[in-house]
C-alpha cells in the first residue's frame, strides 16, 4: 500500500498564535477541538488551498504541547529536530510578507537548479523552509509570465 498524503503534527505553546503564523503562508482552519474545561483550542488541522491538479490537500495540524516549553523549543540548534519544507509559487512573497508581519527569515537564495529558498522560525521556534521551484519549465513559466505584464 503505497502511502498518499501526510501530515505533520506540531506540538505549540499557543494554538492561536501558531495558527496566525501558518495563515500567513496561506492555510486556513479547516478543524478543531476546544477543551472542555475553557473552551480554547487544543488542537487544530488547517489546510492549504489546493491547486488545481493536485489531489492530495497539504495539511498541517496544530496540538498543545505538553512538556517542551517554548523557551525550550526555541533554544535547540538549527537542524536539531524537525524541519518543515513546504513548496510556493513565490518565495520572496512570502519572504516579503513574513518580514513585514515582524519574523525574521534568513534571505532568499538562489538554489542550483534555479529555485529560490528561505528559512525562517514560527513561533515555536520550529525551523520552516519555504521554496519555489527551479528548472527550466518554471523559468519559461516565469518568462511567459514577464512577457504579458
Amino acid at each position: 500500500m503505497p502511502i498518499t498524503a501526510t501530515t505533520p503534527l506540531l506540538n505549540v505553546a499557543e494554538i492561536n498564535r501558531s495558527a496566525a503564523f501558518y495563515r500567513l503562508l496561506g492555510f486556513e482552519v479547516v478543524a478543531r477541538t476546544l477543551s472542555e474545561q475553557d473552551g480554547e483550542a487544543v488542537w487544530v488541522m488547517m489546510q492549504a488551498e489546493t491547486p488545481e491538479g493536485q489531489d492530495h490537500p497539504v495539511r498541517l495540524m496544530l496540538a498543545a504541547h505538553g512538556g517542551v516549553s517554548h523557551e525550550e523549543r526555541r533554544m535547540r540548534p538549527p537542524f536539531a529536530g524537525l524541519v518543515l519544507y513546504l513548496e510556493c509559487d513565490d518565495a520572496p512573497g512570502l519572504f516579503q510578507t513574513l518580514h513585514d508581519a515582524g519574523y525574521k527569515p534568513e534571505p532568499v537564495v538562489e538554489l542550483e537548479n534555479g529555485g529560490l529558498q528561505f528559512f525562517v522560525r514560527d513561533p515555536d521556534g520550529y525551523e520552516v523552509a519555504l521554496t519555489s521551484p527551479g528548472g527550466p519549465d518554471h523559468q519559461e513559466d516565469h518568462q511567459q509570465d514577464d512577457q504579458t505584464q
